[in-house]
């Protein structure tokens, strides 16, 4: 029988209605079934500032153990159950690292990633102990003893199918199988992550091994919409997408799946198919290809983030002058700040981060030695909007209707960008703003 891979998001720990989903899907199927399991936020989010602080003596070990064990009893209160046996179970190696990391003071990057593995680790250690709680027999495999093969960039590793073929293929499958996704184990033994919150990527380098008809997504958090529901009530869902479309949404934070999610599966062009689960039935909303369909709409949805913030560089020369941008993206790297985009002028080089990567990049910055710049500012209390889909350098007027959209209720646009892909153009306007713009650029393309 063909073998099912499934990404599962960890935020339905908390809902027990998807949860009750889940136990009558569960409990109907024949095949085998590889549930990939991504990190709840909230305990990644402990997992993360808790490091930070123990390294700089702010916390305990003990106190973060703490930490992760409240969270656990929000899991156990909301699914009524007593006891929590397998997520003690793995939070003992957990307890032990950290300790190391307390008296040290310090941690290398694989020993960072091996800590936050255990987001995913612990979230599927909750999941198991509610599916045993109501006899669902499941096991737990960790990627590390599936045989997922990673390479050693540490936060960011790649999956390395070749290595992992014959590890993986080979396997006999229970019934339901949980892998904590988003890491793997590098040739030297060492665990490395493939990003934060990359089950997604993690469950398509599977499906791909594996060789599956689809890879399927129960229950991401945020579904593929003409717009964030929450600025726009009536959007709708989008049925079909593209691997880029869909990366590009990814990228901008309009769904919760990973942008790297399509690259093992483009050779074998294996679908995507994204489901919610509601009354113990999967019902499926978006279908996820490799190629485009005819005829189809070009705009597929307005996408946004607010995640971002924008280091300009300005001076007379630095658009002249050779080695500015190397020297601080180079700088970046190395600490590990992801540069989203970059537009530059003769006068000016804007850098757009993160935005909580502002505290680190204005530390790297003050060590750089960049001349023919005279003024360095950070602009944060910004919104990145952008129109994602096909055709958008083959169809005239596309950029011509999304700055209408602003212009007309004055919105101030602080910078724009389109060009370096078909299927995307963007502009970057005040939080103030960002509601409004969103709204009239919906009502244009969608006509609603």
């Amino acid at each position: 029988m063909p073998v099912h891979v499934i990404r599962l998001g960890g935020n339905n720990i908390n809902q027990p209605e998807i949860i009750q989903s889940l136990l009558v899907i569960l409990k109907e199927i024949e095949q085998e079934h590889l549930l990939v399991i991504s990190a709840s936020e909230d305990i990644q989010q402990v997992l993360v500032s808790g490091l930070e602080l123990i390294c700089a003596s702010s916390q305990t070990y003990s106190g973060l153990l703490n930490q992760l064990r409240e969270e656990a009893q929000k899991v156990a209160q909301s699914n009524q159950l007593q006891s929590l046996p397998v997520f003690e179970q793995n939070l003992l190696p957990l307890e032990r690292l950290l300790q190391g990391i307390q008296y040290t003071g310090d941690y290398s990057l694989a020993l960072r990633d091996q800590v936050l593995s255990y987001a995913e680790i612990i979230t599927t250690a909750l999941l198991q102990d509610i599916l045993n709680h109501h006899n669902q027999e499941t096991s737990l495999l960790y990627p590390q003893d599936l045989g997922l093969v990673v390479s050693a960039e540490y936060g960011n590793a790649s999956i390395l199918r070749s290595p992992s073929i014959e590890n993986i293929r080979n396997r006999n499958w229970d019934r339901i199988t949980l892998i904590p996704g988003s890491f793997g184990r590098t040739s030297e033994g060492k665990i490395a992550r493939v990003g934060e919150r990359a089950a997604d990527y993690t469950a398509a380098a599977l499906a791909s091994i594996l060789e599956v008809d689809q890879l399927e997504l129960w229950e991401i958090s945020k579904s593929f919409k003409t717009a964030d529901d929450e600025i726009i009530p009536h959007s709708a869902y989008i049925e079909n997408l593209t691997y880029a479309e869909a990366s590009e949404l990814a990228y901008f934070h309009h769904s919760s799946i990973h942008p790297r999610i399509v690259e093992p599966l483009i050779e074998q062009h294996i679908p995507i198919q994204v489901f919610e689960l509601s009354e113990g039935k999967k019902i499926l909303k978006t279908t996820i290809n490799s190629t485009q369909k005819q005829g189809s709409q070009n705009i597929k949805s307005v996408a946004h983030s607010d995640d971002i913030a924008i280091l300009k560089l300005n001076g007379p020369g630095v658009g002249f002058k050779p080695g500015i941008l190397s020297i601080v993206t180079t700088a970046f790297a190395q600490h590990q700040i992801n540069i989203r985009s970059v537009i530059t002028a003769q006068t000016s080089i804007n850098i757009i981060i993160n935005r909580n990567d502002i505290a680190k990049a204005e530390k790297i910055r003050q060590q750089l030695d960049l001349s023919s710049v005279n003024q360095i500012e950070f602009v944060s209390n910004i919104s990145l909007i952008a129109i994602v889909g096909h055709g958008m350098q083959t169809n005239h007027g596309i950029s011509a209707q999304l700055f209408s959209a602003v212009a007309k209720h004055a919105i101030n646009v602080l910078l724009s960008g389109s060009g370096a892909s078909d299927l995307v153009s963007y502009l970057i306007v005040d939080d103030a703003d960002k509601h409004k713009a969103i709204q009239e650029i919906h009502k244009i393309f969608f006509n609603i």
